[in-house]
């Protein structure tokens, strides 16, 4: 998913109060993992747990220079020593050199777990009979030009429309208690969906409407099934459905759909699905 969030130690290290989320609290590892910390005989460990049905990847760095220093993967569901310390100091004053010099981030999924089929033909996620526009293809200048979104499509789709599976597989992460829409104060406040499929790679369905997803977290989808509903949520001027397809490191990868194959869809043309 991005996936997607950054931990900042200073955060996992302090007291939290975990309440129920409100509707436009920001996503973070909350949702993800749980931390703590676990002393054993000669050694103070820091334990991430994953709640999540898919590899993920843990990567520290240098909070100063940004250069990574490690890198850990972690199963569904399982956990891993992302600190392992021995030494002298005391506990509160390592943790505190911790927070001054450490970051640690993670994504979903892993390269050793994502063999992407590049000659997959995706079905396109609307529904059948009605054509749609491309409001946003591949390397547009609006903002699909990072490494995430890089090979994103955005299809006009109208708030409360169905949204289709692309290609069947493990639906890993649901988000649908958002319900603002503006600028880029909102990037991380977008409903979606996150779907692995069996190469490893990961579909996101993005902007969905407040409640609008019919699937949850363990599901299985086939290709075809009617998962959400499309919406105005996020860092967005409209509505309309983002829709990409990751590895490893949320690093976008370009995609074909069936009666479109080896053609990238244009920005402003219109497309249905062929039977």
């Amino acid at each position: 998913m991005k996936n997607y969030y950054i931990i900042l130690l200073l955060l996992v290290f302090s007291t939290f109060s975990f309440g129920q989320k409100k509707n436009d609290e920001p996503t973070s590892y909350k949702d993800d993992f749980t931390f703590s910390w676990k002393k054993g005989n000669d050694s103070l460990l820091f334990i991430a747990k994953s709640k999540l049905n898919v590899v993920s990847e843990f990567i520290i760095s240098n909070r100063k220079s940004g250069l990574a220093l490690n890198s850990l993967i972690v199963k569904p569901k399982d956990s891993v020593a992302l600190i392992k310390y021995k030494g002298s100091k005391p506990d509160s004053i390592f943790r505190k050199e911790l927070m001054d010099s450490l970051k640690i981030s993670y994504y979903f999924g892993h390269k050793s777990a994502v063999r992407p089929d590049l000659d997959f033909a995706y079905r396109l996620p609307f529904k059948e009979g009605k054509k749609y526009r491309v409001s946003q293809g591949f390397k547009g200048k609006a903002s699909h030009n990072s490494t995430a979104s890089m090979y994103a499509i955005d299809f006009q789709l109208e708030v409360g429309e169905p949204v289709y599976a692309a290609r069947g597989g493990l639906v890993i992460k649901v988000i649908d208690w958002f319900t603002k829409q503006g600028g880029k104060e909102l990037i991380k406040a977008a409903n979606r969906i996150v779907i692995l499929h069996d190469d490893g790679t990961m579909a996101s369905y993005v902007h969905l409407d407040y409640k609008g997803s019919f699937v949850k977290e363990g599901d299985m989808v086939a290709i075809g099934d009617k998962i959400g509903v499309s919406g105005l949520t996020g860092f967005t001027r409209g509505p309309h459905l983002h829709f990409v397809v990751r590895k490893e490191r949320d690093i976008a990868i370009p995609i074909q759909f069936s009666g479109y194959l080896n053609e990238n869809l244009k920005q402003g043309r219109k497309y249905q699905i062929k039977q």
